[in-house]
Order: structure tokens, then C-alpha cells, then sequence
């Protein structure tokens, strides 16, 4: 297969499976642990930024958050900002601090997902009502889903690596 070719079908393959992760994860469809409900689409962009090229992982990053914006909750505006700044440094630490291996991805995906749920909880919920109430949600739901989404970037890392990787 020539490399626009392969590049085409990388491109779809992550596509369709952002959308479907989006989607997934929006559609009410859950698997929620107790309080923690993971975000799929955050693993797999710690994974895509992993290997592919600083520009294109926040690119790619600013998309995604476009994309979770409109069908969010949250301010307007937020994800976009949030997951364009996050991809933006996981692609620096894991091309110029860290190794590209599993153990490298599930620390930074864990960095990145604490990262996104405590901004979250900043912006969303740290003075909109009682202090109980407020860091209630960040242990609770945010610890939670910031370890259960670490858990997806396994199967996302490996299959970055087989569409991605190109010996340096």
C-alpha cells in the first residue's frame, strides 16, 4: 500500500472512531462504575498525539473539543480550549520527555484526564453552589472518571502505534 493510501485510511479510521466514541459517550449509552464515567475520545487523543506530529495533534485536539463543545453541557467554548492546550503539552511530554510505551501513555493519558476533569471542576462547578457539594463531584466523579478514562488509552495506544508509528 503507497503512504497517501495508508495515510487516507488512518485518517478515516480515526475519524470514524472519534465520531464514534462522541457519539457514544453523548448518546446516553453509559458505563459508568458508581460515579465515574469515562471519556473515550480524551484516551484516544492521548494516544493519536502519542504519534503523530505536534501540529496535527493539536489540531486534532482543537477539533474534538469543537465537536464536544456543540453537544455539551459545559460553557461554550470550554473543550475546545481545554483539549487544545492538553493535546498541545501531551504532544511536547511525550515526544521530547517521555518514551512512547504503554507505561509513558497511561501516566500521561492519568495527567491529561486529571487535567481535564479539575478544569472542569473549575469552571463548571468549584463556586456554582455548596464546598461539600463541590469537591463531592471533583472525588467522586472526577478522581473516578480520570483513572476509568486511563484505562481506555491500552487498546488506543496499541492501535495508534500500528496505524501511526514510523521508524525514526
Amino acid at each position: 500500500m503507497t503512504d497517501r493510501k495508508k495515510t487516507v485510511l488512518t485518517a478515516i479510521i480515526n475519524t470514524v472512531l472519534f465520531a464514534f466514541l462522541i457519539l457514544f459517550h453523548y448518546s446516553g449509552a453509559d458505563i459508568k462504575i458508581f460515579d465515574a464515567n469515562p471519556m473515550g475520545a480524551l484516551a484516544l487523543l492521548v494516544a493519536f498525539v502519542m504519534f503523530s506530529s505536534e501540529s496535527a495533534g493539536v489540531i486534532t485536539g482543537m477539533i474534538i473539543g469543537v465537536i464536544i463543545d456543540s453537544v455539551s453541557s459545559t460553557p461554550i467554548g470550554f473543550n475546545t480550549i481545554t483539549l487544545t492546550l492538553i493535546s498541545f503539552g501531551a504532544t511536547l511530554i511525550s515526544h521530547y520527555l517521555f518514551n512512547r510505551n504503554l507505561k509513558s501513555a497511561l501516566v500521561l493519558c492519568l495527567l491529561c484526564s486529571a487535567a481535564y476533569f479539575t478544569a472542569r471542576w473549575l469552571i463548571c462547578f468549584a463556586f456554582a453552589g455548596d464546598v461539600v457539594g463541590s469537591f463531592t463531584y471533583l472525588l467522586r466523579y472526577g478522581a473516578g472518571s480520570a483513572i476509568y478514562t486511563t484505562v481506555f488509552v491500552i487498546p488506543f495506544f496499541y492501535l495508534e502505534k500500528k496505524l501511526l508509528f514510523k521508524a525514526r
